[in-house]
């Protein structure tokens, strides 16, 4: 078991290349109200937060993974054990969003993803969204079983009627996964009065499904 392991973290570790690749890319990115970032690596890879990596720098979001064991690899998340990715970030979406994730797998199909719309901090309202679709911008074999694949899911919040000012999204994986890149734009938020201070949180409350 050991050796297999050790086998596993050899071949994903060395077609890791950390880097969003084809993202989708909606056409209100940049309109008055909108978000965006980017991750192209990382530096933390449990438990902690990732900032952007391309501008604008802006701290408050953040990208975590909450699966232990993982590592990183040329500047990827690798986690032997699924990846349980976080993406944190303030004020109140009214329309879309868009994630895109880039990722390495031997099986490349996730078995979670949503959206969430809500307050701040665990047992806080709020409601979860799921995808309303998706599509793969970009697939390739890379040898050794192994894919890198981008993946964008396009989420529709406009029913949420709260106010609270807090956004996520979740993306979640079995098995060994080499984590590589994260976007996410967000369109028509109501900006936070202040920056909320993410750092260290692991879990919400409260909430109620909407699928």
């Amino acid at each position: 078991m050991k050796s297999l392991a050790c086998a596993i973290v050899l071949a994903i570790g060395s077609s890791a290349m950390a880097d969003l690749v084809d993202p989708e890319v909606p056409d209100w990115r940049g309109e008055a109200g909108s978000l965006f970032y980017q991750w192209d690596s990382f530096t933390d890879p449990f438990a902690a937060p990732n900032f952007p990596t391309f501008p604008p720098f802006d701290f408050s979001a953040q990208v975590f993974n909450f699966v232990g064991g993982a590592q990183i690899v040329d500047g990827g998340i690798f986690s032997p054990g699924g990846l349980n990715v976080h993406v944190y970030g303030e004020g109140l979406p009214t329309a879309a969003a868009v994630l895109n994730v880039t990722y390495t797998s031997f099986d490349p199909s996730p078995t979670s993803v949503e959206f969430f719309v809500g307050g701040f901090g665990p047992g806080q309202p709020g409601e979860y969204f799921n995808p309303v679709s998706s599509v793969r911008t970009y697939s390739e074999f890379i040898g050794e079983g192994l894919f890198r694949v981008t993946d964008a899911f396009v989420f529709d919040a406009s029913s949420y009627s709260g106010d609270d000012l807090f956004w996520a999204s979740f993306f979640k994986i079995d098995g060994p996964n080499t984590l590589e890149g994260v976007s996410i734009d967000v369109q028509s938020v109501i900006p936070a009065p202040g920056a909320i201070a993410l750092l260290g949180l692991a879990g919400l409350g409260g909430r109620r499904r909407r699928d």
